[in-house]
């Protein structure tokens, strides 16, 4: 018979065990997490036309964007974790996020910025079909 534990109950199960094993629990999770989005994420970019992930767009700065259509300057910025308090909405992690949006924007860029929750329920993927039609773009 098999155990079942969520990555919670296992935490507090191995809590005794010290610091380090908890924190490769939470990773564990976290990382299961961000698999589980891109996946969702890769699903909602069917038929749209061939896309470069991680495309560095700034000339001077190493700032990327995760998914970009780069000769019709079309991205898409997922960010995850905005539930949990992650790095995009926290000040300093919310203020750099909109100097890299600002910029790709000020370069001609048109970017839409979905939460992990608008990949899930299409109304990211709603966005990009309205864009790409919009500018006759489609592949």
């Amino acid at each position: 018979m098999a155990l079942h534990l969520s990555a919670l109950e296992a935490e507090r199960l191995l809590a005794k065990q010290g610091k380090p094993i908890a924190n490769a629990i939470r990773q564990a999770a976290k990382g299961s997490q961000e698999a589980k989005l891109k996946m969702d994420t890769l699903a909602q970019l069917q038929g749209l036309p061939a896309w470069e992930a991680e495309h560095r767009f700034h000339p001077r700065r190493r700032w990327r964007l995760d998914y970009a259509w780069v000769e019709q300057q079309i991205a898409l910025e997922v960010h995850g974790g905005v539930r949990s308090g992650g790095r995009h909405t926290r000040g300093t992690g919310f203020t750099n996020d909109r100097e890299k949006m600002n910029e790709a924007v000020a370069l001609g860029w048109t970017v839409i910025e979905a939460t992990a929750e608008q990949i899930r329920n299409g109304q990211a993927r709603a966005w990009l079909d309205t864009i790409f039609n919009n500018r006759g773009a489609r592949g």
